[in-house]
């Protein structure tokens, strides 16, 4: 009973304190975090953020906003924590269940849930605001579903549920369609007797979108693709805004850097343990496909989407891979023990100064506590444009992080923040028409900068982006 508590308890301290000393105390741009302003913003003032809106996430960030504890992002970077922690935690349960009779299930579950939680891409996420460790644990959710749950009608429609949930959290959950139709005990897909009632869960969770178009009528500050019709909606959900990242034009160097990923999150050691797994027939027989599917699904995925981040779609291929790491590892340990029985105190050790060496190594890369460079630049930036300035941004960065502490934290309203990248969208210009509605914007589809400038000629105007270093120009006719 002991090991059943002190285990976990381990699994979640250990974590709790490796995302506590690296987590952002703030807004943060580290890790590639630069979305957390348009989510926060988005939270706050029940908008609408960018494709494919992450509803779910949305109605989890208002939750944690309720924390008595810093400020409104330092409570979604907890979020983020929170959730990895839980997703690591059901990975160990997972393996746990699969080995479950094996002498060494409980330690070859750690490791696994351990060399998750603690890998580089995963912790990176972890200790910002994003969306990937709410998805995560849902991925997880979703395999376990499909592992271990039966084929009674509550079952079923939970099975659906939880998928239309993680849907409403990230919409590449598609991706992972055939395995809730998957039948673990008979490998073969669900009877038809028995769809229905997946997909009547299904459709329940997906009704968590709703709430995009719902928050999109009131006209909030934030409100991408403006969902009120059926056209803008889907034309939202399905990231439509983003498809021409598609490509195969970077695949060849998406596998190099694909594999280069996989081998710094596990090392040479967990990469063969886990490809010893994978081989090995009569311990993956039975759930093998599902794991499988997860693990090649999204890493074509990563392969063909050509974003400057696309590398974070493969935290579900590590959460696959770290399921054969342990599985790999109970196999391997088991063989070597019941041989030589004497030298599990050296594994023992081996195995924790591995960990604290990874540890120490992977703390300074993925570290945000340190990272204030949002905040930083938008306060130097709110210091200095002059009274009723028109800010023109011209990055990602630049937008979000001034959409936060202006929307959030309530500074510089005077001002008027304008992406110049969406100027060409309906939707923006007439968002921009309710937020400020003492900014002249002319009825024009092609609207520049330029055209905004002429139209408020009494009005300053500064052009800022972030660089490496801020750049703030102002101007006044």
């Amino acid at each position: 009973m002991k090991g059943k508590i002190l285990i976990p308890a381990g699994i979640l301290s250990t974590l709790a304190i490796a995302y506590g000393m690296t987590l952002a105390p703030g807004l943060s741009w580290a890790n590639g975090g630069a979305d957390g302003g348009d989510f926060i913003a988005a939270a706050f003032v029940n908008g609408v953020p960018h494709p494919t809106g992450y509803p779910l996430y949305l109605l989890f960030a208002k939750l944690f906003f309720l924390l008595p504890v810093g400020n409104l992002a330092y409570r979604t970077n907890l979020l983020s924590a929170f959730c990895t922690i839980l997703a690591a935690l059901l990975l160990f349960i997972t393996i746990d269940r699969l080995l479950v009779g094996q002498k060494y299930a409980k330690m070859a579950s750690s490791i696994a849930a351990l060399a998750f939680g603690l890998s580089p891409l995963v912790w990176s996420q972890a200790v910002i605001t994003e969306v990937y460790g709410l998805q995560s644990l849902l991925i997880i959710g979703i395999l376990y579903q499909v592992l271990f749950y039966g084929n009674n009608k509550v079952e079923n429609i939970l099975r659906g549920l939880l998928f239309g949930l993680a849907l409403g959290n990230h919409i590449t959950t598609i991706l992972l369609l055939p395995i809730l139709f998957w039948e673990k005990k008979s490998a073969r897909f669900t009877p038809i007797t028995q769809i229905w009632i997946r997909l009547i869960g299904l459709i329940l969770g997906s009704m968590v979108y709703i709430i995009l178009p719902l928050y999109a009528r009131s006209n909030p500050a934030i409100n991408w693709g403006n969902p009120v019709t059926l056209k803008s909606f889907i034309e939202l959900i399905s990231g439509q805004i983003y498809q021409s990242y598609f490509s195969l034009s970077f695949v060849i160097d998406h596998v190099r850097a694909w594999a280069g990923l996989l081998i710094e999150q596990f090392g040479i050691p967990g990469i063969a343990i886990g490809l010893f797994a994978i081989m090995d027939s009569k311990k993956t027989n039975g759930y093998s496909i599902p794991i499988l599917w997860i693990f090649i699904s999204y890493g074509a995925f990563a392969l063909i989407y050509a974003s400057y981040d696309s590398y974070v779609y493969l935290i579900p291929t590590v959460l696959a891979f770290s399921l054969w790491l342990g599985l790999g590892f109970n196999t391997l340990i088991n063989f070597i023990l019941e041989r030589w029985q004497k030298v599990m105190w050296i594994i023992t050790s081996l195995i924790i100064v591995l960990f604290v060496w990874h540890t120490i190594s992977v703390a300074p890369v993925v570290d945000a506590s340190k990272d204030n460079r949002a905040e930083v630049f938008s306060k130097l930036v709110f210091d200095t444009v002059p009274n009723d300035a028109i800010i023109i941004t011209k990055d990602d960065p630049s937008t979000f992080a001034l959409w936060y502490f202006q929307f959030v934290e309530d500074k510089r309203v005077d001002t008027s923040v304008i992406a110049e990248g969406l100027l060409g969208y309906d939707w923006y210009r007439q968002t921009l028409r309710t937020t400020y509605p003492n900014l002249e914007i002319p009825e024009l589809s092609n609207l520049s900068p330029f055209h905004l400038i002429i139209k408020n000629p009494n009005r300053p105007y500064c052009i800022v982006k972030y660089q490496e270093k801020s750049e703030i120009n102002c101007f006044h006719f």
